[in-house]
């Protein structure tokens, strides 16, 4: 039992940190530089990984009614450390700028790229439509909390409610989901040579993605604050605390809801774990820079959590398979 929940454990991650080590050894060696990660970033949002989501709901036609726990047991966790972190920030972090990062910086994971990557890993095809599902909900939540938090922290304006409509109808992860679902659910035929080309999409969707957030790793970012200054030593424990908050107490909550609240299946709660234990997503990086704060800070997490990620997920999915939970 123990060397099988071992290389169980190694199945499901091992291939996503290698792609990661990959991806920062070919920056290293100067293969890739900003631009290519950039650009290869645009293309796998914005058309690979819709594609792959597109093209894995209408040949995996699923109950997606019987999903709605999974999605409510990400939602409840996700509330709760939103709201918990808020609170947190609120009473113990006095610069206020750092507080809308502080909170992004806990409750928002890589289940686009990473979160998916790992399902597939674990259960194979048969977890793709309900990660698929749980991942375009829980964008939605992700973007409309990141907007709600970054926008009290950061900016003198109001929220803007038609602006953040207009943002998540026109996300490409969202618009993929939502026509996958339509195709699957009034079963629209659809040409072979259409699969065919949403195929090859498909196949470079999450290569692509995982080797260009290794690559874009900037180790350079985690800076040592001085310890004479009281603003750079708080800054410092905000980087750790989101970390830890992230990588342990995310996954913890988290499994804690799906196991004993809402009574999940095996494949539901490894899906669940899988989620919640990804690093921060990357396009925390870019909302805290667009909306004029402390990106180093921000990149400081994404880096702390993308390494811690290694060991806390296979540490928890080892454990998990012990116990004989997922």
């Amino acid at each position: 039992m123990f060397l099988q929940s071992l290389q169980f454990s190694l199945s499901v991650t091992l291939p996503t940190i290698l792609m990661l080590l990959l991806g920062i050894i070919l920056r290293r060696r100067r293969m890739l530089d900003d631009h290519f990660c950039q650009v290869a970033s645009k293309l796998v949002f914005n058309i690979a990984l819709p594609a792959l989501l597109f093209i894995n709901i209408v040949k995996q036609p699923a109950d997606y009614s019987s999903q709605i726990w999974l999605v409510g047991a990400g939602f409840l966790s996700t509330f709760i450390i939103y709201f918990g972190s808020e609170w947190l920030a609120i009473r113990y972090i006095r610069d206020k700028s750092y507080r809308g990062i502080f909170v992004q910086g806990i409750f928002r994971g890589n289940s686009g790229i990473l979160g998916l990557a790992l399902c597939i890993n674990a259960y194979g095809a048969m977890a793709t439509a309900p990660a698929s599902v749980y991942t375009a909900c829980i964008t939605l939540l992700f973007n409309v909390l990141a907007v709600i938090t970054l926008t009290s922290s950061l900016s003198t304006g109001k929220l803007s409610l038609p602006r953040m409509a207009k943002s998540l109808m026109t996300n490409p992860l969202i618009i993929g989901i939502v026509l996958g679902l339509i195709v699957s659910k009034f079963d629209i035929p659809l040409p072979s040579s259409i699969l065919r080309t949403g195929d090859y999409l498909a196949n470079i969707a999450l290569p692509i993605a995982l080797i260009c957030a290794g690559a874009s790793l900037d180790f350079k970012q985690l800076k040592r604050f001085k310890n004479n200054q009281e603003s750079q030593t708080q800054v410092n424990s905000i980087v750790w605390w989101a970390s830890f908050g992230r990588l342990i107490v995310s996954p913890l909550l988290t499994i804690f809801i799906g196991k004993f609240i809402l009574d999940l299946d095996p494949m539901s709660l490894g899906i669940l774990f899988l989620m919640s234990s990804t690093p921060v997503a990357a396009a925390s990086y870019a909302m805290v820079r667009n909306f004029g704060g402390d990106a180093t800070t921000t990149a400081n997490i994404i880096a702390v959590t993308m390494l811690g990620y290694m060991f806390t997920s296979s540490i928890g999915i080892f454990i998990l398979k012990q116990l004989q939970w997922i």
